[in-house]
């Protein structure tokens, strides 16, 4: 074994249980479990493909994995820096991101935390919306 498999195999020993899930879903060629794939913003095949190559040549990290968990954007950095990735396209968005507001999602989310929302649009509505802020 590789000093760097040893390592890996170190990392997932130390990493939250959802982190695990997935890793070892990769290495057994399994999907990985419900709260991984929503904590991991896995929506499509292609980003399954895009962590499963770089974890299983442990290009990514167990502890850089558990590092970006929830966080869409760091996800997508760490799959379009590993060399084996072959979906350097695919762009991870996690509901995570929402909730911390990062992302394109921000502004909607900030609008429902003020009480805006495109369903009460009217004209007048809008009058008095913009009054009272």
């Amino acid at each position: 074994m590789s000093t760097r498999h040893t390592k890996f195999a170190e990392q997932l020993l130390s990493v939250r249980p959802v982190t695990r899930d997935l890793v070892t879903s990769v290495l057994m060629d399994a999907w990985p479990s419900h709260a991984a794939v929503v904590d991991f913003g896995i929506d499509t095949q292609k980003h399954y493909e895009a962590l499963y190559h770089p974890i299983r040549e442990a290009e990514i990290m167990p502890k850089a994995l558990d590092a970006a968990l929830g966080n869409g954007p760091a996800l997508t950095a760490l799959t379009r820096e590993a060399a084996s990735n072959r979906h350097k396209d695919v762009t991870f968005s996690t509901s995570w991101d929402v909730v911390r507001g990062r992302g394109t999602e921000r502004d909607a989310f900030q609008d429902v935390l003020h009480g805006k929302s495109a369903i009460t649009n009217s004209p007048e509505k809008t009058k008095d919306r913009e009054i009272e802020m």
